[in-house]
């Protein structure tokens, strides 16, 4: 992956070129439903200027310039990822039944990961910004009728590696983490079944795999958890390393 600080001395090339807008979410391997982005088979390149890549869109002749320079790129990311918590933190878990938002969701999850796992742990569920929050039951279903496999590959793995890519993290994820993700999931929503769901919304309460943390859960408003989390993204992903000052336009 190409380095945040790069300033090109000489021209870039194609290669190059793809791979810094594969690093900043502009273009992806596949098309994916719901992705703002654009499938490297659809663009072609056409050259780099002093700080940006072009490339130009096959079926609309449309020009997609992306930013290689560090504070360019700082501000293309900073942006995207505030998109993503705005639309994360007006989205409660469990769909909707329960008062903790997803981007809180994933700023706690972090905080009870082990540092290598931290921002692995905040980004767990970005692909929820586009398909939502669904519910533990639908997965097993899902999974029965033989259907989830083929969402998870054609639709969720695309948008987890996207946003593992923009934030400058190893894709696949390492299987170690994967696994301490998981625990923390289910102490989590643990922790969220007895703190902040209504109990007669629900038929019957899923299965508690792990115990919940002990401390009560308080759910954030909208702007915290956007903030939070936006916060979080600018401390622990790699590309954002040496952003400061942000302002939220909130």
């Amino acid at each position: 992956m190409m380095e945040d600080n790069l300033v090109r001395t000489n021209p870039g090339n194609a290669d190059q070129a793809i791979e810094n807008g594969l690093s900043l979410g502009i273009l992806v391997p596949t098309a994916v439903p719901m992705l703002a982005a654009t499938p490297i088979d659809r663009c072609r390149y056409l050259r780099s200027d002093s700080r940006f890549d072009l490339f130009e869109i096959i079926d609309t002749g449309k020009i997609i310039s992306i930013p290689f320079h560090q504070q360019d790129r700082h501000r293309y990311l900073i942006h995207e990822f505030d998109r993503t918590a705005a639309a994360l933190a007006r989205k409660p878990r469990w769909n909707g039944l329960c008062s903790v938002n997803i981007a809180q969701h994933a700023v706690q999850h972090s905080q009870h990961a082990s540092t290598p796992a931290k921002p692995y742990a905040l980004l767990h569920d970005n692909e929820e910004r586009d398909i939502g929050d669904l519910i533990t039951p639908l997965k097993h279903e899902l999974r029965r009728l033989k259907v989830w496999d083929t969402i998870d590959t054609r639709i969720v793995l695309p948008m987890r590696q996207r946003f593992a890519r923009m934030a400058g993290l190893e894709w696949p994820w390492p299987e170690a983490i994967e696994t301490e993700i998981k625990i923390i999931d289910e102490r989590l929503k643990s922790t969220e079944a007895r703190d902040q769901v209504d109990h007669s919304l629900l038929d019957q309460m899923p299965d508690q795999k792990h115990e919940p943390y002990p401390e009560f859960m308080e759910a954030w408003s909208q702007i915290e958890a956007r903030s939070a989390y936006l916060q979080a993204c600018i401390e622990l992903f790699p590309s954002l390393k040496g952003f400061s000052n942000v302002q939220l336009a909130v």
